[in-house]
């Protein structure tokens, strides 16, 4: 009896307290979005944005990406030219591709461009026009996606039906945020 009767209690100051709360308004919710949002934005900013100390290291390390994803492009392009292309070996490049072409714009936060002083051919226009360079990283992530699943169905036609578009979505940034290489350095 005892035991039930500190149940009881306890459930009737809980009901108590929540009847004391006050309910949140539209307003309130949309604030706490609000703020959530901005708190997220700031955390992921942080999260990837590297110190000083390591911004030569995480250039370098974006350049290796790239320089992986020219292979895997390059590894596509060959099979597609042999006499009997293999399938599964294009279904593993095109699904490196499709795994990386999502991280693009986290690669190139604030403060690892051109204005270091370090070797790039990243452009600055990737920060001065990141509206441009997001949504083309997002249409090159969109053919990557598209390229992987015609890769994955393993129909040879399809698979080199889709290859211009995946290339097409790279040489459109390229074009606009990537300099040529110079041949002195």
């Amino acid at each position: 009896m005892r035991v039930l009767l500190v149940l009881a209690s306890s459930a009737a100051l809980v009901a108590v307290a929540a009847c004391n709360q006050e309910v949140p308004t539209a307003n309130d919710q949309a604030d706490t979005a609000d703020a959530n949002a901005s708190a997220n934005a700031t955390a992921n900013a942080t999260a990837i944005a590297p110190t000083p100390t390591d911004v030569a290291g995480f250039m370098h390390d974006r350049h290796e990406r790239y320089e992986d994803l020219g292979d895997e492009m390059k590894g596509i392009n060959r099979e597609l030219k042999a006499s009997s292309p293999s399938v599964p070996v294009i279904q593993r490049h095109a699904a490196a591709i499709a795994e990386f072409a999502p991280r693009v714009p986290s690669l190139f936060p604030p403060g690892t461009g051109p204005e270091t002083g370090h070797r790039t051919r990243a452009k600055a226009e990737i920060w001065s026009d990141a509206q441009t360079f997001r949504q083309r990283a997002e249409a090159f992530n969109r053919e990557a996606t598209r390229f992987n699943q015609a890769a994955q169905s393993g129909d040879i036609a399809a698979i080199r039906a889709a290859l211009p578009g995946l290339g097409d979505s790279c040489k459109n940034c390229h074009d606009r945020f990537r300099s040529r290489e110079d041949p002195h350095r």
